[in-house]
């Protein structure tokens, strides 16, 4: 199925770059009470850009070539229920200092995960498809309700997900309107024993300058996917996360991050968007829970096709 979107989206797209980059050298960053760069309010992201790039496509594309990227992308999620996807307008791709991007991946320059063989076998598969419906382990982490699009490294999808940045002289919580727990970034140098091990790590922080550098480690290995559009990425408890989150406007908080897991990639790998400033300042409830219905109509519905295949029934 992935690899007919592929398709679709090549043809989409004129193999020509435009790139209208917009400098960002004169913008003085403000500050909080106690001195450091500002990231405070509500920033959300809402884009159709996959985290891998189609072979062919440069990194790069004019506004033309972006609008039937995008369209092309929304093609591959026909048939989609969920409101939160259409009810915002037509499909966008991530836009990064006014350059419209084909992929969140910038390395490798091909745009595609850098899996070794261990990790090519296990993320053979599209991230929402999961692998089966044998039990509740073969479906994707966010069907499951235990997986965050905001863990580190932070990632965004079709509808819009919003993320409030809250400070102190030694923290910057991040509380996202999704199945996430709180995250903190420690400024103070906090550590974590290492038998501490959770799904979104354990991150540690420091300015250089106007950036926010975060590093994240102690990541488990009990569920090693993370949802993207097209097939899923793997992080493994040997991975460290360095991400450098850096406000470029009024409007526009750059987010830069580096993956380096020898567990399951050949080599370190890079990664980069922006969230766009939300002026409204509300974050709300997301009750998404384990063992949602839905989860167990999923299965059931399993069983009952099994049911009629053995007996020679059409589903």
């Amino acid at each position: 199925m992935f690899c007919r979107m592929f398709a679709i989206l090549i043809s989409a797209c004129i193999f020509s770059v435009g790139s209208f980059a917009q400098s960002s050298d004169t913008y003085e960053v403000p500050r909080t009470e106690f001195g450091q760069p500002d990231f405070q309010g509500v920033w959300s992201t809402r884009f159709n850009t996959m985290l891998e790039r189609p072979e062919g496509l440069p990194l790069v594309l004019s506004g033309e070539q972006a609008a039937g990227f995008a369209q092309a992308v929304a093609a591959g999620n026909t048939g989609n229920t969920d409101p939160d996807i259409d009810r915002l307008g037509p499909p966008v791709l991530a836009v990064v200092n006014g350059e419209y991007r084909s992929s969140v991946i910038v390395y490798p320059e091909n745009g595609v995960l850098p899996y070794n063989e261990l990790g090519t076998g296990i993320s053979g598969h599209e991230y929402f498809g999961g692998t089966g419906y044998d039990g509740p382990e073969q479906r994707p982490g966010v069907e499951r309700c235990i997986e965050a699009w905001a863990s580190p490294p932070m990632r965004a999808f079709m509808y819009q997900l919003f993320h409030g940045f809250v400070q102190t002289p030694d923290t910057i919580a991040i509380v996202s309107e999704e199945a996430a727990p709180l995250r903190i970034i420690y400024l103070n140098g906090q550590s974590r024993p290492d038998a501490l091990r959770t799904f979104e790590g354990h991150s540690i922080g420091h300015w250089e300058g106007d950036t926010l550098v975060v590093e994240t480690t102690h990541y488990s290995d009990v569920n090693p996917e993370r949802a993207t559009i097209g097939r899923p990425m793997l992080i493994s408890s040997e991975a460290r996360v360095t991400e450098r989150f850096t406000r470029t406007s009024e409007t526009e908080l750059n987010y830069q991050f580096t993956v380096n897991d020898p567990k399951y990639y050949t080599e370190p790998w890079r990664g980069e968007f922006s969230f766009i400033r939300d002026d409204s300042g509300h974050i709300y409830e997301y009750a998404c829970h384990e063992g949602n219905y839905s989860m167990v109509g999923a299965l059931r519905g399993a069983r009952v096709q099994e049911a009629r295949a053995a007996r020679g029934e059409e589903n």
